[in-house]
């Protein structure tokens, strides 16, 4: 998406940023996931209400990437505890596409993104959780360098996944 301009998030993108992130992970899970439980985690972990808490987590940073037409993608990631030791570790909580701008890079812009905003930081770990049915994301990350570093468990709704943690070792810049 050639016309996208990322940015920081701001709360007045809340509204936007919910509906988007419902959206792409309604389409992500669909071919996976019952469709009631899509529904649930919908409107409760990603209801405005929620989304709109996400700007209250005063380490949690947000960059969104924005057209012509409206939000079009997002990442979201925050200084978190690892699965694997680490001295500064980052976690990518969430990085979504909007389902009609897939395979346009977007996805790419937005990872180099928050890969840029972490060795900016001094982390030494750059980490996330993946559902491991999810082909797609994993051959992504792939792409990116990440490797399997362990397992997590992750609750949807009223069951408990087992979701992969890829991760992304940063070199010491030399003194």
């Amino acid at each position: 998406m050639s016309d996208a301009v990322l940015r920081a998030a701001s709360r007045a993108d809340a509204p936007a940023l919910a509906d988007l992130a419902r959206r792409s992970f309604a389409a992500t899970y669909a071919p996976t996931h019952d469709a009631e439980r899509i529904r649930i985690h919908c409107e409760t972990v990603l209801s405005d209400p929620a989304v709109a808490a996400w700007f209250e987590a005063p380490e949690a940073r947000i960059a969104v990437a924005a057209g012509t037409s409206g939000l079009l993608g997002y990442v979201q990631w925050q200084p978190a505890d690892a699965p694997i030791p680490a001295r500064q570790p980052i976690e990518l909580k969430r990085l979504y596409v909007d389902p009609a701008a897939l395979g346009g890079g977007l996805g790419q812009r937005l990872f180099g993104h928050v890969r840029e905003e972490a060795g900016a930081q001094g982390t030494d770990l750059l980490w996330l959780c993946v559902y491991a049915g999810n082909a797609r994301a994993r051959r992504f990350y792939a792409r990116q360098g990440l490797v399997e570093i362990g397992r997590v468990p992750y609750r949807f709704v009223d069951q408990v996944e087992d979701d992969l943690a890829l991760g992304l070792r940063f070199t010491p810049a030399p003194p």
